[in-house]
């Protein structure tokens, strides 16, 4: 995926969070995140503490890493791992 398809996947997944409101700039910056996680796992491209606790898995760490405008797209990083990337994303991000 590239990052225009990631924008468009976001976009369309946030109306899923109907209770939610997303400005256009937490919603480039989720989409930018997301391709950061899909850089890491196919180029090894470094993220930071926020996405590592998200790949690996770890709940309670990524909510304490997050900012204010992750913690509101926690639902959508889910949704993002779970069905945009690779099954074995757990197992390499314990690695």
């Amino acid at each position: 995926m590239n990052e225009i398809e990631i924008s468009e996947w976001v976009k369309q997944n946030a109306g899923l969070m109907p209770e939610t409101v997303f400005t256009l700039k937490e919603l480039a910056h989720i989409a930018m995140c997301m391709h950061h996680i899909y850089r890491w796992y196919y180029e090894d491209y470094p993220i930071g503490h926020f996405l590592t606790a998200m790949v690996k898995n770890d709940f309670c760490d990524a909510c304490f890493h997050a900012d204010d405008m992750n913690r509101k797209a926690l639902y959508l990083y889910a949704l993002f791992l779970v069905n945009k990337m690779p099954g074995d994303y757990r197992t390499k991000g314990e690695s």
